[in-house]
């Protein structure tokens, strides 16, 4: 039992009770923003900031905050420097993918990757290719790379309807929103 301040009432820890529209939209928001990696501060303050019609957003653009204007200082701030890095994401940062003419070329920058590609391009005498036997290990890579592509397409595509207003959908165009002029600078 954790006890709040001496003469209230005791709170059981436990998991996160149910909460408002506005927070399960907030909470659902920060997690399609985060997009698999661990949900930070800086995805809350952004799904917060856009919750239609909650009680954060509105004391947020009263007090002149422009959810605009936040989501550029989130990506001009090294989150590397902040309790919200992860290792994972510190290197998904520094990964790019580009269509050269009719190749597409996966792009790893991070440290660990680099290492390791060196040592295995060594032990294999040059470049490792998905042939052989080798070519099973390759269609993880293949896969994924696939569902993310198909990922940031539907986010930049327009969307052919209104949305139906449900929850899911609020996400959806929320993160739409959020999401599809960074994807396009």
């Amino acid at each position: 039992m954790l006890t709040a301040l001496e003469g209230s009432q005791d709170v059981a820890a436990g998991p996160w009770p149910a909460g408002t529209p506005a927070t399960e939209d907030a909470v659902a928001t920060a997690g399609a923003l985060a997009g698999g990696a661990p949900v930070g501060s800086h995805h809350l303050l952004e799904a917060m900031l856009r919750a239609e019609n909650s009680m954060a957003a509105r004391v947020l653009r009263e007090l002149g905050v422009d959810p605009d204007a936040v989501a550029a200082k989130i990506d001009e701030l090294d989150p590397e420097t902040t309790t919200d890095a992860t290792p994972e994401e510190a290197a998904a940062r520094k990964m790019e993918i580009r269509l050269v003419d009719d190749e597409v070329h996966l792009i790893l920058r991070d440290p660990t990757t680099v290492t390791t590609a060196k040592k295995v391009t060594e032990l294999s005498d040059g470049p490792v290719q998905g042939v052989g036997p080798v070519a099973g290990m390759f269609v993880p890579l293949w896969r994924s790379t696939n569902e993310l592509l198909l990922q940031i397409q539907h986010l930049l595509e327009p969307e052919p309807e209104e949305e139906d207003g449900s929850a899911e959908g609020k996400v959806a165009k929320t993160v739409r929103t959020v999401l599809a002029p960074r994807l396009r600078r």
